[in-house]
């Protein structure tokens, strides 16, 4: 087990269980309690978990996780929900009938799918539970789920099968997220296990598009999937900087500000 995942796995058991000793956490996690002490030390310093009475609790009075490779979708979700609300309605009102549209990984998908119009016969594709169920709730017949290996810190299905599935399919419009977007080092994410399905996605999309909230421009993540100017379109809020605004028209991309 990695760091990373294993830092992720503390702090979804710290939140579940409400505080877990260091004990508690070696034995789960099947590390030593000196390994886990570090790893509360690097999380502390981030103000995600404290330490009260020898229990390691969430931190629940700050999001801050900066400097971090943390994804916690539930808490992910309750974030810039009004810039993800308008950055959705935009990304669908570029959907057209007949479309084959692959929607990404993350907490604004699902506001994309809840602004298609249900009379709009297109086919869906998607890896992830919480897109899933808003395609169904949205009534859209057409699905293709890539299927796989469940993976609930950010409700996809990963497996090779699904990234082979991407590439047999041919796609329209690609919505794609991000975690990180930087002019040196291009546009990333936090898990390595969405890099695979995000390439296959773009490398079988005719349009690839960028929905992203402007947050997310000067940071860089840990996994790298993409450049900038692989996409035709970015999607974001208007609080994004002068400077990116005149980079990405620059490139010759379409940029959407709402």
């Amino acid at each position: 087990m990695n760091k990373q995942v294993r830092m992720n796995q503390i702090i979804s058991i710290v939140k579940q269980r409400n505080g877990e000793s260091i004990k508690a956490l070696s034995v789960q996690l099947g590390v030593t309690e000196m390994t886990i002490r570090r790893d509360v030390e690097q999380l502390k310093a981030r103000q995600l978990v404290k330490v009260v009475s020898g229990a390691v609790v969430y931190n629940g009075e700050t999001s801050e996780t900066d400097g971090i490779d943390y994804y916690d979708l539930p808490m992910e979700k309750s974030k810039r929900t009004t810039e993800k609300y308008r950055i959705g309605k935009m990304a669908a009102s570029l959907v057209e009938p007949g479309d084959v549209i692959y929607i990404d990984i993350g907490t604004t998908a699902p506001y994309i799918v809840q602004h298609i119009p249900s009379a709009l016969s297109v086919v869906a594709v998607c890896c992830t539970m919480n897109t899933l169920i808003e395609i169904q709730k949205n009534g859209i017949s057409g699905i293709i789920l890539t299927g796989g290996t469940y993976r609930p810190d950010v409700q996809m299905f990963e497996s090779k099968e699904g990234v082979e599935l991407l590439g047999r399919t041919r796609i329209n419009k690609a919505f794609m997220s991000a975690a990180g977007v930087n002019a040196q080092l291009g546009v990333t994410c936090v898990n390595s296990c969405e890099v695979d399905t995000k390439r296959a996605a773009m490398q079988c999309a005719l349009e690839k598009i960028l929905v992203v909230d402007s947050s997310k421009f000067d940071v860089v993540r840990s996994a790298f999937f993409a450049r900038l100017e692989d996409f035709g379109t970015v999607i974001t809020d208007s609080n994004l900087s002068a400077e990116w605004q005149e980079q990405i028209k620059a490139m010759g991309t379409r940029l959407h500000l709402v």
